[in-house]
Order: structure tokens, then C-alpha cells, then sequence
């Protein structure tokens, strides 16, 4: 296409033809259509998609579908409100949010492998916001605690909105009453992020909807993300990686796009993107079964949806100067190679179910996937097998793991240091402002276990100390163990066990700690068994640690 090799992206000479480019956008956008209708077998063989005779149902499907996409299209342009977005940086902690992306940068890149791309500052900040976020600043609401009594509410029915309401474009309006003492209340869905700001409260449409705002108001290249099959997140475009990441502010993911069809089970249909610059459908980059997603459109016709979408960004795009409109034209087509390139391999981060709403939500939408994998094993770095001694400790509060021998190598997220685990999670309590493992809702045990293999060193083990510290309410009980090739120890309820001299004399190569969490009582009997619980204020406490000596 003319592009060539530059430092850490693909660059277009400023003396090359855009003649060119144009061509192949023009060419792979045929090429996706074409694709389609020829994955389509006749209609004896069962196809993937039919083609749709323009019926005046299909014209009526439509219309709808267009309508809906240019009020979407027209209501993120709010997002580029300078008073809306000063009224966002009132409540963003920028400062705090910098200075532990600086500090995260280089130890993030650090770990990465050889293959992947340096994250940068941006990548960092993203990072640390949606942290923030979901741990911070907004909730998740199910249903009203009633004010008198501190019972549960039920849902009654809809309501009609005010016009204060309507005022912040709160046309959806839920009723609650109190089963006890007859109690009322009312949740109003807004769809406005002003009024998000202060109310700080909602499902998946109110946090994408501000959590976007403030993607926006960080300078962060955005759009809001539209699942048709009923949830809503942000991509932000990074610099450093050359293409676009998948954000949910709800589950504080990032990068990790295929979750929903794999962990969550869902039949995606149709993800469409919106941005002040344009919309995209973006179905391809969430799905590694493009060929039964296909099935699954039956909203309008495949050619229609690429041409109405080419004339809504071509109108969008109109008064933009033509920098601008080629820089778009060179990143969708970009973008689109991506979708219909290499075969996509679901990542181990991706196999976990919704942690989002409660638990009989998530049952209801079929959202509560809390797989089993097996994942990761320490392996000494030559600066640990240099300092003879390794450490490596978590926090809760920080969601990460320190290798202090290693240059203070973090891993961020719990799962990236476990070997196995089944049915356990991460819960962070707001209103209690503590952070712990716990096994997940709904299932009768949780295990874990990590693993450190020196096996590949000449060294000989001459101490080890692990601090495991967990807590148990009513019956619920945890039990661990550290076994050292043939030999295990039970872990005690202190949470402290210390091995040496004759504890090593057969000179282990490896070591496994393991935990199992169980019992409980009633519907919160998953909460009663706890791994490493902690203030999520206390973030430079480690409840979990291996250190190892070595000869």
C-alpha cells in the first residue's frame, strides 16, 4: 500500500500517492462483503446468511436500525462539551492518576515478552482510570435498600418521568417498593453525563456513558461501544499499540475483547462504535467465530449496514480538513485488516464470567462463567538466581504482584501469578472499603494455587517463609498447604509458615502452595471464606508473600 517501516509504527511517506490507499479501503471494504456472501452456501446447505429479499419489512427494519444509529451517532458529540468536560475535571484525581502511571510505565514494560509492544504513558493513565472508577467513584445499582427499614426492594414497574427528568434525559424511570412497611422509591435511568457526575450510579449505560466522558476529558481518543445483544463499554485508541482498546469501565477490563462471547457466553449480533469523528462496526474485533456471529444478523442487509455507515462518517466528516479525513481513512483502514486477519485465540483473562450486578442478574442473562484455567509458574530471573533469593509479594489493594530481587517487576491483576484456580475472584466491598479473594458466587468451593520453579538453576533451597493471611465469618473456613516435591505442610490459621534445615534436606527444585475455600452460611456464604483481605486504602501492605533463600 506504500506504507513503510518506521521506529514503532507503519508510516505513509508525505510524498506517496493517497490514490493508493484510498483504492485498498475501497478493496478490502468490498473484500469484507464479498467474504460474506461468499462464506454463504446455497440455501439446501443450511447458509450462513441469507440473502435478504428488500421487502418492506426488511425496509422498515432498516429505517429503524439508521435511526437508531445516527441518535447515537448525534448524542456522543456531547462529549465534547468544554463545560461539560471542565465539570468532569473537577472530580478526576489527574495528578494522583499521573504520578502512578509514571511509576507503573516502566515496570509494566519490564515484564512484557518479546513479541509485544511497549505500553505508553496513555496506556498507563487508561490503566489507573479505570481503577479508579470502578473502585472509586461510580456503583453498580440493582435495587433501592428502603430508607425506613434497610429491606431489600422490589421492582413495581415503570414510571412516568418528570419533567426535571426529562431534563437530563431520564425518560426511563423504574418504581420500588418495600415488601416490609410499603415503602416507595423510584430509579431514573440518565442518560445525560452531567447528571452522572453527581449521581454516580447506574448499569452498564451509566458508567460506559461517564466513564467515556472522562476517557474524553483526559484527551484520550474514545468511542462509546454498542452491543446489541445489551451492554455498552469504551475503546480508546493507543498510540503505542497502533490500534484501538477494548475499556469496560464496569468490569475494569481493558484489552480484552473477546470476554464477552467467551467468558460471559453471549451471541454477539451487531457492536457498533461511536465517536465525534465516526462510527464504526466493530462486531469483527469481539468475536473469534465470525461465521456464526453472520448467522445471527438479521437486523438489515450486510451491503446496506457498509454503505449507510460509509455516508453517515462521509457526512459526519464533510467540514474536516483533508489531513484530518485521510488520517481517518488510513486508521479504518487499518482497522479493518485487523478484523479479518490473523485466527483470534481467546487469552486466559478472557474465560472469566461478569462480576458486575448481582448475582441473580447475572444468572438471569446467563453471565456468571467463573471458569478453571491453568495459567502461570515463577521461574527464576538471572537477577534472583544472581542474588540467590526470591520474593514475591500481593496486595490486594494494588491488585498486584512485586518481585522485589527483579527490579521490582510488578504483575498486575491476581490472576497473572496463579497456576490454577477454580471459582474465585477478586471482590472489592465500597462501601466497607476492603479488597479480598473469595470464591465466587453461587458455587460451593473456590481453589487456588501458585507455583515457583528453580528447577533450571544449579541452586539448593535453604529457606522459606510464606505469609498467607486470610479470614473466615460464621462457618466458613479456608485450609492451604505448601508442598515441596514429596513433602506438604499444612498451613495454619496465623498464616505464617517457615521452612528450613532438615524441612529441605531432600532438596526440592520446585515449590506449590494451594488453598481451598469452603462452608458458609446463607446467601452470603461465599463471602465467609477470604484470601488476603485488606483496606483498599492499604496499598503499601502485602497480606501474601513467598520468599525463598537459596545456597
Amino acid at each position: 500500500m506504500g506504507f513503510e517501516e518506521g521506529e514503532d509504527k507503519l508510516v505513509l511517506p508525505s510524498n506517496d500517492s493517497l490514490e493508493r490507499v484510498n483504492r485498498y479501503q475501497k478493496e478490502l471494504l468490498a473484500l469484507k462483503e464479498n467474504k460474506m456472501k461468499k462464506s454463504q452456501p446455497t440455501v439446501k446447505q443450511n447458509p450462513v446468511q441469507p440473502v435478504m429479499a428488500l421487502t418492506p419489512e426488511v425496509q422498515e427494519m432498516e429505517s429503524a436500525f439508521k435511526s437508531q444509529l445516527a441518535h447515537e451517532f448525534e448524542r456522543v458529540l456531547i462529549y465534547e462539551s468544554p463545560a461539560l468536560q471542565e465539570k468532569a475535571r473537577q472530580v478526576l484525581p489527574i495528578q494522583e492518576m499521573h504520578e502512578q502511571a509514571r511509576k507503573n510505565l516502566s515496570t509494566v514494560n519490564s515484564a512484557l515478552g518479546k513479541d509485544e509492544k511497549p505500553l505508553d504513558f496513555q496506556d498507563c493513565v487508561l490503566v489507573e482510570l479505570l481503577k479508579w472508577f470502578k473502585n472509586d467513584f461510580f456503583k453498580w445499582f440493582d435495587a433501592p435498600s428502603c430508607s425506613q427499614c434497610q429491606s431489600n426492594m422490589k421492582a413495581t414497574g415503570s414510571l412516568l418521568p418528570t419533567d426535571e427528568d426529562r431534563k437530563w434525559n431520564g425518560n426511563r424511570v423504574e418504581g420500588y417498593s418495600c415488601q416490609a412497611c410499603g415503602t416507595t422509591d423510584r430509579f431514573v435511568r440518565y442518560n445525560h453525563p452531567a447528571k452522572l457526575l453527581e449521581t454516580r450510579r447506574g448499569r452498564c449505560g451509566e458508567w460506559a456513558n461517564c466513564f467515556t466522558l472522562f476517557c474524553r476529558t483526559l484527551g484520550m481518543d474514545a468511542r462509546y461501544v454498542h452491543d446489541h445483544t445489551d451492554h455498552v463499554w469504551t475503546e480508546v485508541y493507543s498510540q503505542s499499540q497502533g490500534r484501538w482498546l477494548h475499556a469496560d469501565a464496569c468490569e475494569n477490563k481493558m484489552d480484552n475483547p473477546l470476554m464477552y462471547e467467551r467468558g460471559w457466553g453471549k451471541k454477539l449480533t451487531y457492536i457498533i462504535a461511536f465517536s465525534k469523528d465516526e462510527l464504526v462496526d466493530v462486531t469483527w474485533r469481539y468475536t473469534a467465530n465470525q461465521k456464526e456471529v453472520l448467522k445471527r444478523r438479521k437486523k438489515c442487509r450486510e451491503s446496506w449496514l457498509v454503505s449507510t455507515i460509509l455516508e453517515m462518517n462521509k457526512q459526519r466528516q464533510a467540514a474536516f480538513p483533508e489531513p484530518k479525513r485521510r488520517f481517518l481513512e488510513q486508521r479504518l483502514v487499518a482497522e479493518i485488516a485487523e478484523f479479518f486477519g490473523a485466527k483470534k485465540h481467546y487469552k486466559e483473562s478472557e474465560n472469566e464470567g461478569r462480576n458486575s450486578g448481582s448475582l441473580a442478574w447475572r444468572l438471569a442473562r446467563g453471565e456468571t462463567q467463573c471458569g478453571s484455567s491453568q495459567r502461570y509458574t515463577f521461574k527464576l530471573t538471572e537477577k534472583e538466581v544472581n542474588k540467590k533469593e526470591f520474593l514475591v509479594k500481593y496486595s490486594s489493594a494494588r491488585d498486584e504482584y512485586v518481585r522485589v530481587y527483579s527490579d521490582g517487576e510488578i504483575r498486575n491483576g491476581w490472576q497473572t501469578g496463579i497456576k490454577e484456580v477454580k471459582d474465585i475472584f477478586r471482590k472489592h466491598e465500597a462501601d466497607w472499603k476492603t479488597v479480598y479473594l473469595a470464591r465466587c458466587e453461587g458455587s460451593s468451593s473456590g481453589e487456588i494455587s501458585w507455583q515457583v520453579d528453580w528447577s533450571d538453576t544449579s541452586l539448593t533451597c535453604k529457606f522459606i517463609l510464606i505469609v498467607f493471611q486470610h479470614s473466615t465469618f460464621e462457618n466458613g473456613s479456608v485450609s492451604w498447604q505448601l508442598c515441596t516435591g514429596d513433602k506438604c505442610y499444612m498451613g495454619n490459621k496465623v498464616g505464617v509458615l517457615e521452612l528450613k534445615d532438615e524441612d529441605l534436606n531432600d532438596g526440592p527444585k520446585k515449590l506449590e502452595l494451594s488453598a481451598r475455600l469452603v462452608d458458609g452460611k446463607g446467601d452470603c456464604a461465599w463471602q465467609h471464606a477470604q484470601l488476603f483481605r485488606q483496606s483498599d486504602s492499604a496499598t503499601e501492605q502485602y497480606p501474601f508473600l513467598i520468599h525463598i533463600k537459596f545456597l
